[in-house]
């Protein structure tokens, strides 16, 4: 079992939650659904993918962690924790499992799950997604500033104005969230 696995959920850990809660097979089944080719029942916890992880450090479960979280059925409280937000999303863990079972495929589902299902959502993804559909980019070009500490924009630099995305490009952006 997972042994020293705290995260904090408002005032409980995951491990209170699991004593406490029965494992939720629709939400795990439903989480399984999203990822495609990648199996994590296929996991046999070599931590390869924790060992490798940029993002270690400031995860309170690591990505072996949370896949055999989600492997028991604890989807909810994974979602609930806020930890799936941490990942950096740099595709380490996928490249290093030799079973090919890819932890981050797996953290995006339950992101995308955590959206769904109307889970905690930080403030800052739901800035970034909003960011990206009114202007392109998740942050607004910025000025520089010269060698005389002039400030110059775009437009003082003689580059063309940055066109703002289409509904084209909204529709497959929101289209390209949902895939997982």
């Amino acid at each position: 079992m997972l042994i020293g696995v705290i995260s904090m959920v408002d005032d409980a850990s995951i491990t209170d939650l699991m004593a406490t809660k029965k494992p939720n097979l629709q939400l795990r089944l439903k989480a399984l659904g999203k990822i495609g080719d990648h199996k994590p029942y296929d996991c046999f916890q070599c931590i390869r993918c924790t060992s490798g992880c940029p993002s270690m450090k400031m995860l309170e479960l690591k990505p072996h962690e949370i896949v055999s979280l989600v492997k028991l059925g604890f989807v909810e409280e994974v979602i609930n924790s806020g930890i799936i937000w941490t990942c950096a999303q740099c595709l380490t863990c996928k490249e290093r499992c030799p079973q090919e079972v890819a932890p981050v495929d797996l953290i995006l589902a339950l992101r995308n799950l955590a959206v769904e299902t109307e889970a905690k959502v930080p403030e800052s993804y739901l800035r970034n997604v909003s960011s990206i559909l009114e202007t392109g980019f998740i942050l607004k070009p910025q000025p520089t500033i010269t060698r005389n500490l002039e400030k110059m924009d775009r437009e003082k630099l003689g580059l063309p104005r940055i066109p703002k995305p289409n509904e084209k490009f909204k529709a497959n952006f929101m289209k390209a969230l949902e895939t997982f």
